[in-house]
């Protein structure tokens, strides 16, 4: 008998995790998949977090504001290469030389300095997919009208044979690579070769991931300039790192985690969860617990499946909030079906969205299974799903 089951192994479902393992809690993750972590920068964002919890149904506003805090608290003392304040947001840049902002970035993605900065070089490694310098140089530029902008190209040995058949190298290639012995070597080598004409040079470097790197991180300890990591197109290096980052931390505290297979059904009991039913080896197994946290991930994350007909919850058959007006017209404005999701009182438990009835008692809901929230358009994707992962652990 396990203390808890968590459904779903994306940033809710993982720290909802870890924090119930530290407290001393016998948890078993099932996930179908890596969920969109790996996707992400691995920057998060929370948004406006005054502004999100005066909206009465909001996710924010089920939970006390020292909740959000806690949670954001908590992420960055697991991490400390993440850094951040509630209420403020920091500068990162984006794979085409935009800056935009969030509110937990890893310390190499910060890019405050180059606001006093009078040159930028941006290295550019030959064959990369899906990088665009000339593009970047022009966006730079824009933004920091102060600066030079050079663009510093290099070509790397070990990619030699890549090179010799026109194939792309992609970002997330250059990231295992500089981690590597060899590539940590040939990192120093190309930093060397950075020229400085004036002090106040700032380096943009692609395709480079320091964070839960030691080695990387004395690297660029060791340069004259400031190097700042550039987020890139997905699959990200920056939240590919972070969701490994999370499932070793989740398994160093004795947590065991189901990858690749989903959970078929669950078994109730009156207004109760008993068990999770997986099959394994084409064999029903049925896993028992006290409690559950179900974290599927909505609607892109398949937790709610949408027809012509109706949207429903997949595992439970739960009750949606289904907004009246589906979609609107502006295409990166607002969309009313993503607040699609489980309605939840104040320990996060599903209920009924006209009675408010508390539907199972052993039964918590985290991140994007959450009715009333747009991740986009409110700009706390992260937050929400950290927060709501965060308090589910503490309640399971």
């Amino acid at each position: 008998m396990w203390d808890g089951i968590i459904i779903g192994g994306g940033l809710a479902g993982l720290i909802a995790g870890i924090r119930a393992s530290e407290r001393g809690k016998h948890v078993l993750i099932i996930s179908e998949g890596a969920g969109s972590l790996t996707y992400s920068s691995g920057a998060l964002n929370f948004g406006d977090v005054v502004q999100l919890r005066s909206r009465e149904n909001h996710p924010y506003a089920l939970i006390e504001e020292n909740v959000i805090q806690a949670g954001m608290d908590y992420f960055q003392k697991l991490f400390p290469d993440y850094q951040g304040v509630c209420g403020r947001t920091q500068t990162l840049f984006t794979p085409l030389g935009s800056p935009r902002t969030a509110n937990i970035i890893p310390s190499g993605q910060n890019a405050a300095v180059l606001q006093d900065a009078k040159r930028i070089v941006l290295m550019a490694p030959e064959g990369m997919k899906d990088f665009f310098s000339k593009i970047i140089k022009t966006n730079l530029k824009i933004c920091y009208p102060q600066c030079i902008v050079d663009i510093y190209p290099f070509r790397i040995s070990a990619f030699e044979a890549w090179h010799a058949i026109g194939k792309p190298v992609t970002g997330m290639e250059y990231a295992r690579y500089w981690q590597s012995g060899p590539g940590i070597a040939e990192l120093k080598r190309v930093l060397a070769g950075v020229t400085i004409t004036c002090s106040e040079t700032v380096v943009l470097f692609p395709g480079l991931a320091t964070a839960f790197s030691e080695p990387l991180k004395e690297v660029l300890s060791e340069t004259p300039f400031p190097v700042i990591e550039m987020t890139s197109f997905p699959p990200s290096a920056g939240g590919h790192n972070l969701y490994n980052a999370l499932k070793q931390k989740f398994k160093s505290l004795g947590g065991e985690l189901l990858m690749g297979t989903g959970v078929q059904r669950i078994e109730l009991q009156e207004k109760e969860c008993r068990k999770a039913i997986v099959s394994s080896k084409g064999r029903p197994t049925a896993f028992a617990a006290h409690s559950f946290i179900l974290a599927t991930g909505g609607i892109l994350g398949g937790g709610i499946e949408v027809t012509a007909e109706a949207a429903q919850e997949t595992l439970l058959g739960l009750p949606l909030y289904v907004p009246a007006e589906w979609t609107k017209s502006e295409f990166l404005g607002e969309q009313p079906y993503a607040h699609t999701g489980i309605e939840a009182d104040s320990d996060l438990r599903p209920v009924d969205p006209g009675t408010k009835e508390v539907l199972f008692e052993n039964l918590r809901v985290a991140g994007r299974m959450l009715a009333h929230w747009d991740p986009w358009t409110d700009n706390c994707g992260g937050g929400v799903s950290l927060t709501s992962g965060w308090y589910a652990g503490e309640k399971l």
